[in-house]
């Protein structure tokens, strides 16, 4: 549903004084009828002002929140732009010697993949944007991620313990990709360390 203009809401509101019905505002305003049922019972009585402040407000509620806390905004700074740390990779993969690729999403934690490409001497490929199945694994992991730590959880309530639980959890679980092994026992197997 496409918000209502304030005009919109004047118009509506004028038709609701001349007795017009809402599939009649509807037809006139070019909008569902479901649309400005909802929209009048949202004010009661309906006054398009006060409908408008109240739409305003409930916009600026959606959508995601930034969970970046000055603490974290702090140490990112110092770390990644001081001190130039990439994070998620580089000190990972300079102990394993047999990988051929990283597939990563586009996030800004990625935004210097050259530099991990230089130094590792390991191509960087990107997924298309909205595009989760190129990343089926990762999706798969995150919902299991999602079981502990559900969306609405703030990440820095969670204990450096909890997320080795988390993680210990996810790794030893038995996986149909991997012939029902899990993926420590296949990381284990099949990684040259060195």
């Amino acid at each position: 549903m496409t918000s209502l203009s304030s005009q919109e809401r004047t118009v509506i509101q004028t038709l609701l004084e001349l007795n017009y019905s809402v599939r009649a505002i509807a037809r006139f305003i070019k909008r569902s009828p479901s649309t400005v049922s909802i929209e009048i019972h949202q004010v009661t009585p309906y006054k398009a002002e006060i409908a408008h402040a109240l739409a305003l407000k409930k916009r600026h509620l959606r959508g995601r929140h930034d969970t970046l806390t000055p603490a974290i905004a702090v140490f990112l700074n110092h770390h990644i732009g001081i001190l130039k740390w990439s994070p998620v990779l580089i000190r990972f993969f300079q102990g394993i010697k047999n990988a051929k690729s990283i597939t990563v999403d586009r996030g800004r934690e990625f935004a210097k993949y050259n530099e991990i490409e230089q130094k590792l001497g390991i191509p960087v490929y990107f997924a298309h944007p909205y595009s989760p199945e190129e990343r089926g694994s990762n999706e798969i992991l995150n919902r299991y991620v999602r079981r502990f730590i559900p969306k609405e959880r703030k990440i820095e309530t969670v204990s450096a313990k909890e997320l080795d639980q988390i993680n210990h959890w996810i790794n030893a679980r038995p996986m149909k990709t991997l012939n029902w092994q899990s993926p420590r026992k296949v990381f284990q197997q099949f990684a040259v360390f060195g």
